[in-house]
């Protein structure tokens, strides 16, 4: 960057000590706060649970497809068909979280710890709660490890001021609504008015503060894929490319949708600033194998109701393009100029850049291209894919590559700072110290809800569901739904009350 930011390795060496233990304290703190707050019994965690479940055989998946029988005779409403059947189709999407969920649970059966069979609402919730902070914060942990491991002189403080700002923001900012985002719900106020401003605004809104659902500090498994991006783009940085694309891999198994998302724009990256090493082996060997695990693992085409033969034939469409440009002379001739034109204007624009302002860009870029692919295909498709599919599309992006934004951005202004203020490094680094330490205290500090507390409420929700058949009303989703997966854990483990009397009249 400058010759302040490098001058001494030694001190940014002791720099990267300081970053990565007050990332860890601050990252860790805000995570738990999260999770103390939001791992209860809910329909989303429990099916995760599920899902681990049955990939450990404790569970069948047929209990799924019966939910969705149970739900067509009862005359539910479609929505929760929609949901039961979405979720049935994608149960293999999360493996490392559902499975740390469910060994938490092993864990504490061969350890004497709890007892379904004595206390089932006790030994889910602890099982629910360890295996996802846990697993969570080991990975999340790791990948601030990665990065400033990898970080070395100018990189430092552009990653350390991303952990920064991001936490400041997350828990000073509100977080705007972004639920259905693209869907109109009335023609008029008081619902506001879908429009391609209105998106682009609150998508800008979303990068300041991309709410629990989306921020990489929370315990979602698609948050651990931000950490995860933060970590690639990290080892793009500095200079170790082809192993940053191992990451998607990682991703695939953490949350399989994030994966192709994670790929291309790391692909369109390397296409605008360095195509060349996009040939060498330790790039090309793991985007093959990322392409092959999306290829076998990814359901989302067939869930929200998009046909993979359609798919199929686009692809061998532009095969036949691509062989057919090859092939004629003509086309081909045309096809080298287009490019040697395209390759021109990209050295032009990119080439003076340093990798981190020209992956900035590119992603920057790319969500403007999401944005507008999502509305405009919103304003004519299905409704369940409007809000499960769009909605969340653009947010989803957001917050995947929140932190590598806001590294690169201060890696870029960070030269002209300089410039102005030789000893700005310095006085930076002391700044967002004393940031994260007052954080720190802050997330820290608070009272802590007790076990025992959560515990004893989670006996009560289960006696009640003990009680409970199903009934069409109006309410929440989780008031409807988290019934149904306890109810399918609850049989796995134990049997007795499944979802056949649940449904039962009588």
């Amino acid at each position: 960057m400058t010759a302040d930011a490098v001058a001494s390795t030694q001190r940014f060496t002791l720099a990267s000590l300081i970053a990565v233990l007050l990332s860890l304290v601050v990252w860790t703190g805000i995570y738990g706060r999260i999770g103390d707050v939001a791992i209860r019994f809910d329909k989303d965690l429990l099916y995760l649970y599920l899902c681990g479940a049955e990939y450990g055989g404790q569970a069948s998946h047929d209990q799924q497809d019966k939910l969705v029988e149970h739900l067509v005779a009862a005359s539910a409403h479609e929505h929760y068909v929609y949901r039961a059947k979405m979720r049935a189709a994608y149960c293999d999407n999360y493996p490392y979280t559902s499975l740390s969920m469910y060994f938490a649970g092993q864990v504490q059966r061969s350890l004497g710890m709890t007892d379904p069979a004595k206390d089932f609402a006790e030994f889910l919730f602890v099982s629910l709660r360890w295996g996802m902070v846990l697993s969570g914060a080991l990975l999340g942990g790791l990948c601030l490890l990665i990065a400033f491991w990898a970080a070395r002189g100018p990189l430092v403080l552009p990653l350390f001021g991303a952990i920064a700002l991001a936490a400041l923001f997350y828990l000073a900012v509100p977080p705007p609504d972004i639920s259905w985002s693209l869907y109109q719900q009335t023609p008029a106020p008081p619902a506001p008015i879908v429009s391609l401003h209105r998106t682009f605004g609150l998508g800008l809104y979303t990068w300041i503060n991309p709410t629990g659902a989306f921020s990489p500090f929370s315990v979602f498994p698609r948050s651990l894929c931000a950490m995860l991006a933060f970590a690639a783009y990290a080892l793009r940085w500095s200079g170790r490319g082809g192993l940053a694309y191992w990451a998607p891999i990682a991703v695939s198994f953490v949350h399989q949708s994030e994966a192709p998302i994670l790929l291309g724009v790391m692909i369109a990256c390397d296409v605008v600033h360095q195509p060349k090493a996009l040939l060498r082996p330790a790039c090309f060997v793991p985007i093959v194998v990322t392409v092959a695990l999306t290829a076998l693992r990814e359901r989302m085409f067939s869930i929200m109701g998009f046909s993979w033969v359609t798919a199929a034939i686009v692809l061998a469409v532009l095969i036949g393009l691509i062989v057919l440009a090859f092939t004629v002379p003509r086309i081909r001739s045309a096809v080298t100029s287009t490019w040697s034109l395209i390759d021109r204007l990209r050295v032009r624009w990119f080439a003076g850049l340093s990798l981190p302002a020209s992956d900035t860009i590119v992603i920057v870029v790319g969500w403007v291209a999401v944005v507008i692919l999502c509305y405009v295909v919103s304003r004519h498709d299905y409704v369940y894919r409007v809000g499960y599919l769009w909605s969340e599309l653009f947010p989803r992006y957001i917050g995947l590559f929140q932190l590598p934004v806001f590294a690169g951005l201060i890696y870029a202004v960070w030269p002209w700072v300089l410039a102005k203020r030789p000893t700005a490094t310095r006085e930076a680094l002391a700044v967002l110290s004393c940031l994260m330490f007052v954080i720190a205290i802050i997330e820290w500090k608070g009272p802590w809800t007790p076990t025992a507390d959560i515990v004893a409420k989670s006996r009560t929700y289960e006696q009640e569901v003990l009680q409970q058949r199903y009934t069409p009303e109006e309410a929440s989703f989780s008031k409807i739904e988290t019934p149904w997966y306890y109810l399918m854990l609850r049989h796995a483990y134990l049997g007795g009350k499944g979802l056949d009397q649940y449904f039962s009249k009588s």
